[in-house]
């Protein structure tokens, strides 16, 4: 049977008859009909936007979880709390241990003092280090001035000495006993029988040191 052949079928067929309540309800069964796909698209539209949700919300979902199971578990709260901290700390020290400028020799100085200033008020003369470890030079009787702690570091031909001292007092460089002076500007000099040395200059034998001197206080 070919197209024209079908059309003259359908033309001679008759049209099925509907009684007059099915014409009645027509209209409201179709816009049932429609109303039911409107609201079966918005289901399927609402499905496809709570799973997005769900998929770029997984790491926050992830850290709300983990934070309701510290809550729930305060002794493990308080054990990564402590390991953090505890990382925290290393971490700052390492930093500041390699950062640049850094003279573990000088801090070494300085944590000395801190201990020891307050243990001996007016009668610390100085605190020598050397290659048998660090001393102290203590006054008979606490009447010392108060001044400003300075760092010196004297290396010469018989080895490295460094110390905290004070302007006024005199310490021992390889055997010669030298005096510390420091003026209001914060120069430093070291005056002995074989040694005198100011700032960068040298003379009468301070040519065979090299010194290093500051004032300890502007570094703690």
């Amino acid at each position: 049977m070919n197209d024209n052949e079908l059309n003259e079928v359908l033309k001679c067929a008759a049209v099925p008859e509907r009684g007059a309540d099915y014409w009645e309800r027509f209209p409201s069964q179709v816009t049932a009909e429609i109303e039911r796909r409107r609201q079966d698209s918005r289901a399927e539209k609402s499905t496809h936007a709570s799973v997005a949700a769900v998929v770029e919300g997984g790491a926050a979902w992830a850290w709300v979880s983990a934070f309701r199971s510290l809550v729930s578990k305060p002794a493990f709260a308080l054990g990564v709390a402590a390991v953090c901290l505890t990382l925290g700390f290393v971490l700052g020290l390492w930093r500041g241990q390699r950062s640049p400028g850094y003279d573990p020799q000088l801090a070494e100085a300085q944590q000395y003092f801190r201990e020891i200033q307050g243990l001996f008020p007016h009668q610390l003369q100085a605190i020598v280090f050397d290659q048998q470890g660090a001393h102290l030079v203590l006054a008979k009787e606490p009447n010392l001035p108060a001044s400003p702690p300075l760092y010196l570091k004297i290396s010469g031909p018989k080895g490295c000495q460094r110390f905290v001292t004070f302007s006024g007092q005199q310490i021992q460089v390889n055997g010669d006993v030298c005096d510390v002076l420091s003026d209001h500007q914060g120069n430093v000099l070291v005056v002995g029988r074989q040694l005198l040395w100011s700032g960068t200059k040298a003379s009468a034998g301070g040519g065979q040191y090299q010194i290093e001197a500051r004032a300890l206080e502007s570094t703690l």
